[in-house]
């Protein structure tokens, strides 16, 4: 059943007063949020010497290694040529 609008005027005060509780909690605007924190900075990427010196080591060692072989090679080389390693 429909209720005839007491004042038939568009501007008549009180007309909120005359809506039920549950329309008016639908009806009203949510309480705004609260902010948000700020945001914290960004952590600055670290600088890595370790991962540095590994990799420095790394390839030191694949250079000695490589020399060590390319050693061998040669000394291995002068045997089968039949002559002597170091010299005369």
């Amino acid at each position: 059943m429909v209720t005839r609008n007491q004042h038939d005027g568009g501007s008549s005060s009180g007309w909120w007063d005359g809506l039920p509780a549950a329309v008016k909690a639908r009806v009203q605007r949510p309480a705004p949020a609260p902010d948000p924190p700020a945001p914290l900075p960004p952590e600055p990427v670290p600088y890595r010497p370790t991962v540095v010196y590994d990799l420095t080591r790394l390839a030191v060692l694949f250079l000695a290694v490589a020399l060590a072989n390319l050693l061998f090679l040669l000394v291995a080389l002068s045997f089968l040529s039949g002559r002597e390693p170091f010299g005369h």
